[in-house]
């Protein structure tokens, strides 16, 4: 439950400091990252819950195990991701973006591609809405919140901003404690192939930022980062609903840690990096 908790104020104050980041002058040139946000969905949709599928059927994971793998790969639009691009230093325009362009799209397209993966019945309309609900006020209101405060009461929110910063990155690090303290013990007991596998799944879903080769460096550090951070809410209520197993849930739960750990690492490679650099 407290993990939950942690979980939630990581979400709404990450998503809410993004949006006092953003500036007029970027979101008045949204047009020119149309082409990004084109390969992002393609990336997190396609391309990434294929490569996974495969990477798990060669490392033979268990089938529990490696359902909770592929539906991580599976669902994009991690709230946590908003943290992420600032501490990067990408672009929170372009960040705020594609969060919520996967976040929409994962409440049809996740439960989709794992209903296909299971062999399921497809799109399920009462599952919409609660995903859409969820999305919007764990991830599009704080944002959106954060985006008035920024233009109506710039000069109240600007030196709050920093702060609010300062509390995701507790509640990020709390979290990472959480999981370790709470289902460290249980999840070495997953094997090292499973953790191979989420390792592997992490580093593929933190590619994109370096395929988009002639892009400004903050547009690489966004498109990374904000890959690379999976909607863990979304995977468990999921997993939760079609599974109800414990190696799963757990499973889902070793990938975060693994996620905010190697995502750490990343953010730190692309905020040491020039302005204008090329990769």
């Amino acid at each position: 439950m407290l993990i939950r908790i942690v979980l939630i104020l990581l979400s709404l104050s990450s998503m809410f400091g993004l949006g006092l980041r953003i500036e007029k002058k970027e979101l008045g040139s949204w047009s020119k990252f149309v082409p990004i946000l084109l390969f992002a969905f393609l990336w997190n949709f396609g391309i990434l819950p294929i490569s996974v599928f495969f990477t798990g059927k060669l490392l033979e994971i268990s089938p529990f195990a490696f359902a909770a793998i592929f539906l991580c790969a599976s669902s994009p639009g991690g709230a946590s991701g908003g943290l992420f691009v600032l501490r990067a230093k990408g672009n929170p325009a372009l960040g705020g973006l594609l969060i919520a362009l996967l976040n929409g799209a994962n409440t049809i397209l996740t439960p989709l591609i794992f209903s296909i993966y299971q062999g399921g019945k497809g799109f399920d309309p009462d599952l919409f809405v609660k995903l859409f609900l969820i999305g919007f006020f764990l991830q599009g209101l704080p944002l959106l919140l954060g985006l008035g405060c920024k233009y109506f009461f710039s000069k109240t929110f600007d030196p709050i901003a920093p702060w609010v910063e300062r509390f995701s990155t507790f509640c990020l690090i709390f979290s990472i404690i959480l999981l370790i303290v709470q289902y460290g013990e249980f999840a070495l007991t997953l094997g090292p192939v499973t953790w191979i596998g989420a390792c592997l799944a992490v580093l593929i879903s933190l590619l994109p930022g370096i395929l988009v080769f002639r892009s400004e460096k903050e547009t690489k550090a966004s498109l990374s980062m904000v890959s690379g951070i999976r909607s863990l809410s979304l995977a468990l209520l999921l997993a939760e609903l079609h599974i109800k197993h414990s190696e799963t849930l757990l499973t889902v739960l070793m990938y975060g840690t693994v996620m905010y750990l190697l995502s750490a690492i990343a953010a730190e490679f692309w905020k040491g990096r020039n302005s204008h650099s090329v990769v």
